[in-house]
C-alpha cells in the first residue's frame, strides 16, 4: 500500500491551500478590474445564488458546469461562483427546513384570497416554499450585489479623482 506520512500530508494540504488562495486572488482581480456594468455582475451573482439553492446534491454543480459551458463568454465567472459560494449547503440548511412552513403559509394565503383551493399535499408545500425562498434569495442577492458593485465603483472613482 502507498500510505502517506505526515510530511507528505502537510505538503499536499499546503499545495491545495496555495492553489485555493491563488484562485481566490484571480477571482478578486477579475471582479475588481472588470469593466462590465454593475447590473451584469449582479445578475451573474444572483444567477449563481439561484443555482446554488438547488437542494439535490451535485445537481447544482452539474447545472453550474452546464451554464458556464454555454454562457462562459457572456457570464462573468467571479460573481457567478461567488454567488454559489454564498448560498452553500450550510447556509441553505435552515432555509430548506423552513420550506414546508413557508409553502403552507403561501398556499393558505392563496386559498383565502382567491377562489382557488389550496392543496394540502406536503410535497406541494415543500415545492412552493422552496420556489419562494429561492426566488427571494436570488432577488435579494441581486439587489445587494448591484448596490455593492456600484458602491465599490463609486469609491474607486472618488479615490482616483482625489
Amino acid at each position: 500500500m502507498n500510505a502517506m506520512n505526515s510530511t507528505q500530508l502537510k505538503q499536499m494540504v499546503t499545495r491545495r491551500v496555495a492553489q485555493a488562495k491563488e484562485q481566490a486572488r484571480t477571482m478578486r482581480r477579475e471582479l475588481t478590474e472588470s469593466d462590465l456594468p454593475a447590473g451584469t455582475l449582479a445578475l451573474a451573482f444572483a444567477f449563481g445564488t439561484l443555482i446554488s439553492t438547488i437542494p439535490v446534491p451535485l445537481l447544482d454543480m452539474a447545472l453550474a458546469a452546464f451554464v458556464m459551458r454555454r454562457l462562459g463568454g457572456r457570464l462573468p465567472r467571479a460573481p457567478f461562483f461567488g454567488g454559489m459560494a454564498v448560498a452553500n449547503n450550510l447556509v441553505m440548511a435552515p432555509l430548506y427546513a423552513s420550506t414546508p412552513k413557508v409553502g403552507g403559509l403561501a398556499l393558505g394565503w392563496v386559498g383565502t384570497h382567491t377562489p382557488l383551493v389550496a392543496p394540502e399535499a406536503f410535497l406541494a408545500r415543500i415545492l412552493v416554499g422552496y420556489l419562494l425562498i429561492a426566488a427571494g434569495l436570488a432577488l435579494g442577492s441581486f439587489v445587494l450585489a448591484q448596490t455593492g458593485f456600484r458602491g465599490y465603483r463609486f469609491t474607486q472613482r472618488q479615490r482616483f479623482a482625489n
